[in-house]
């Protein structure tokens, strides 16, 4: 039997003297951890009723936006980052922090100032990155402001949590908080305030913005190819009808909607540098000798349109996934690629499914003033759009009665 099942995850660190071995160690438990407790299939189907209600609750205030039933312009962007933002705290911690229904409207401004405050700096180029010996100048002060924005997200997440250690609730309905805090009771000496927050916001951070940038590119694509949109629509009335509302349990019937997806994941891969990986061991990659040690980078976006690779690579043609081997073996690795791969995959899939889904369940869409959608790329670690997308809606009739307008 392995020593995972006998020892607590802090011992079996501590049995190893090598610290590079326990740092590696530290990270594979925490990755076991919130793959079991909030990635795993079980707990995803346990917490599919909660990325239905943020997503009914973005269709609600698009409804209330179209008034009388004509098009109305909708800033996608800001509503695609508001839902997956959302549905990540709800399922960690049982609260929205965006929307008219924010408990706390002066907590929920602070932890949006210090998410946005985090992800401008992390999106800054740092000369220290390239040349470690400008570590210790620290020219542009970056270094001090990462340093400020941790101990003021940590003192934030700490009021959350003390928050929650005294709130009790069902079994069924405990966010991913209560679990840790759970575990902390019994294995204080691993589970620490310290393994908490980093859990938290390595879920935030990856959850987020990957998600909500995969809908906004997959929006643009489809407004930009009505024939598409239109074959999607059609797709999801023959196998949902308009009698009900879309949920994650319809996803697996509607494969035009899932090679749409994997399409714009392809052209434009949430990463494009996929996370760097270490070389364990000296070995050849590409006819190059590469030492162990060695810090490699994978370069998703430069695959996925390999002309050696795919057909007609730069052109938006969902067909191609209409083979079972399309996306097999390393040809389409947004997400990476076996045990290094992104334990979110299939979160990500799930709401950026059932968002687009709903979206065009729900409403007829149109680009503003009949012009294309502007693709352009801006600079940034998910590769986001240079314009935010915005696009005119109106209801479909068949589909406002399941809203409250």
């Amino acid at each position: 039997m392995d020593g995972d099942h006998h020892n607590p995850p802090w011992m079996e660190i501590a049995n190893h003297s090598n610290p590079t071995h326990r740092h590696g160690r530290m990270i594979f438990l925490i990755q076991r951890i919130t793959t079991l407790e909030m990635l795993s299939t079980t707990r995803l189907d346990k917490t599919s009723s909660i990325r239905g209600e943020e997503v009914k609750f973005l269709m609600n205030q698009l409804m209330k936006n179209c008034g009388s039933g004509g098009y109305s312009k909708v800033d996608l962007n800001s509503k695609f980052y508001e839902l997956s933002f959302n549905a990540m705290t709800m399922m960690m911690m049982g609260k929205r922090f965006y929307g008219e229904s924010v408990e706390d409207i002066e907590e929920a401004k602070i932890f949006q100032n210090l998410m946005r405050e985090h992800f401008e700096l992390v999106k800054k180029a740092d000369p220290a990155d390239l040349f470690p010996v400008l570590q210790c100048v620290d020219l542009f002060g970056t270094q001090k402001k990462m340093i400020a924005n941790a101990e003021n997200m940590d003192k934030f997440l700490q009021k959350l949590v003390d928050e929650h250690r005294t709130i009790s609730v069902s079994t069924k309905m405990k966010a991913l908080i209560h679990n840790l805090l759970s575990l902390q009771d019994t294995e204080p000496e691993f589970y620490t305030n310290e393994i908490i927050y980093g859990i938290i916001m390595v879920l935030l951070i990856a959850g987020t913005e990957t998600s909500s940038t995969t809908m906004e590119w997959t929006m643009s694509l489809l407004l930009n190819h009505p024939d598409a949109m239109t074959k999607v629509k059609t797709e999801i009335d023959a196998h949902v009808g308009q009698d009900r509302l879309i949920d994650e349990q319809d996803l697996p019937k509607l494969n035009y909607l899932s090679n749409v997806i994997n399409e714009a994941l392809r052209l434009y891969s949430p990463v494009p540098l996929l996370l760097p990986h270490e070389a364990s061991e000296d070995c050849t990659v590409g006819g190059y000798d590469v030492p162990c040690g060695t810090m490699l980078m994978v370069n998703a976006l430069a695959i996925h349109r390999d002309p050696k690779i795919w057909e007609n690579p730069t052109k938006f043609m969902p067909e191609r996934f209409e083979s079972e081997s399309a996306g097999d073996g390393c040809r389409l690795i947004p997400f990476g690629s076996g045990r290094r791969g992104c334990p979110g995959t299939n979160l990500a899939k799930r709401i950026v499914g059932l968002a687009l889904g709903a979206l065009i369940q729900s409403f007829e869409w149109k680009t503003i003033n009949e012009e294309e959608v502007d693709m352009a790329v801006s600079s940034g670690l998910t590769m986001p759009k240079l314009k935010p997308l915005e696009a005119i809606c109106k209801r479909r009739p068949s589909m406002s009665r399941h809203y409250l307008i």
